[in-house]
């Protein structure tokens, strides 16, 4: 083990993240710290005593993440340390980081050698039991401008089920220029960083807005932002019969005991969340909803009623992800009534500052905020 304050050091031959790698995780690197530092203090202290070299450690930060490791501050007897913990292997993108993460806990926890168990390895145990279904493209509809339902049916779906009203799913298709997928039932992002990048197939995350189980098939809306990106690039040539992978279901909707009231903060890609949040609304609860998309003419259609308030936010010229939209209409609201729940999909620095501010300016607790990345805006 090493000594306080020493760096482990990855293999000598592992190879160096390319400079894409590296912009990518650093665009996600805060939302991923805060999580670490809220969510996962355990982890993080038994990381630190079995990995980072101090085991009488009393508390750890999470103070930098990057293709190749962790930076962590521990809480020693004498003061702070500092400690650098290495990946195995640097991560090939930023939908790897998560796996490499939990991947030290469970080797923290074979180092340590003792029982017990933290909120990094049931995350770990939940992302084991993860499934990948096969299915193909089996209809396509334009529901607004640069808005497009895919409707994926049949194949393994017969058994699928979503998993909370905000279920989301990674989509994975075959890589550009390619029509065959190159993954299986087996796919895991393991699996998937020790692939060629040739190989390797293109994706995002989506939410469910429709599941039909009587006929085995799931509705997503898709984003169309042209050829930025993979995904956009093969939603705008989506067909039917295109096969594709689904990885998941998964969920970041878990309102505590005593919830009443509802602060639901999304764009493009987490309004059909919201809109069957709203459609599962227990009685008696409200709901603010604050929602940015590029212009009127973007608006999706959201269940209404009693309780329930909206705020459209229109970009109107400023590129997606633009951070400061969400997180300056959520400062401007009220203070929140009864006993709220924050609960938002956008993109990646959008959800990590209305994070900050309804954590360290409106003081509300770890489990009161849910708020997911679904996407990076290019920095």
């Amino acid at each position: 083990m090493s000594a306080p304050g020493s760096r482990t050091a990855a293999p000598e031959d592992a190879p160096a993240p390319s400079p894409d790698v590296v912009a990518e995780v650093a665009e996600v690197a805060p939302l991923v710290l805060a999580s670490l530092n809220d969510d996962f203090a355990d982890s993080l202290l038994l990381v630190g005593r079995a990995l980072g070299g101090l085991p009488e450690a009393r508390g750890a930060q999470a103070t930098g993440v990057d293709p190749a490791g962790v930076d962590l501050v521990l809480e020693g007897p004498d003061g702070p340390v500092p400690a650098r913990v290495a990946f195995p292997e640097p991560v090939a993108g930023a939908e790897a980081l998560t796996p490499a993460l939990l991947d030290l806990v469970t080797r923290a926890r074979e180092v340590a050698g003792e029982g017990g168990e933290t909120e990094g390895e049931r995350a770990a145990a939940e992302a084991a039991r993860i499934r990948t279904f096969l299915t193909e493209v089996v209809a396509v509809t334009d529901v607004g401008p640069h808005l497009r339902q895919i409707t994926f049916g049949g194949g393994d779906l017969d058994d699928f089920a979503p998993c909370g009203p905000d279920t989301f799913l990674y989509l994975l298709v075959p890589p550009p220029g390619r029509t065959e997928l190159t993954v299986g039932r087996d796919f895991s992002w393991e699996q998937h960083a020790r692939m060629d990048e040739a190989e390797k197939p293109v994706g995002a995350y989506y939410t469910l807005r429709r599941w039909r189980p009587e006929a085995a098939e799931v509705d997503v809306h898709l984003v169309l932002h042209g050829d930025e990106g993979p995904a956009s690039a093969w939603a705008q040539r989506a067909e039917p019969g295109d096969p594709v992978a689904l990885w998941g279901p998964r969920t970041a909707y878990h309102p505590p005991a005593g919830t009443d009231h509802l602060v639901l903060v999304a764009d493009e890609t987490g309004l059909p969340a919201v809109a069957v949040i709203l459609e599962q609304l227990p009685e008696g609860w409200t709901a603010q909803v604050v929602a940015e998309v590029a212009d009127a003419s973007a608006r999706q259609d959201l269940p209404s009623g009693p309780g329930i308030e909206v705020t459209w936010l229109h970009r109107d010229g400023l590129p997606p992800g633009t951070p400061d939209l969400l997180v300056d209409a959520v400062r401007a609201l009220p203070a929140l009534p009864g006993t709220p729940y924050v609960w938002g999909g956008a993109e990646s620095r959008a959800m990590t500052a209305v994070r900050r501010h309804v954590r360290d300016e409106r003081g509300l607790a770890r489990e009161a905020v849910s708020l997911v990345a679904y996407w990076r805006a290019p920095s």
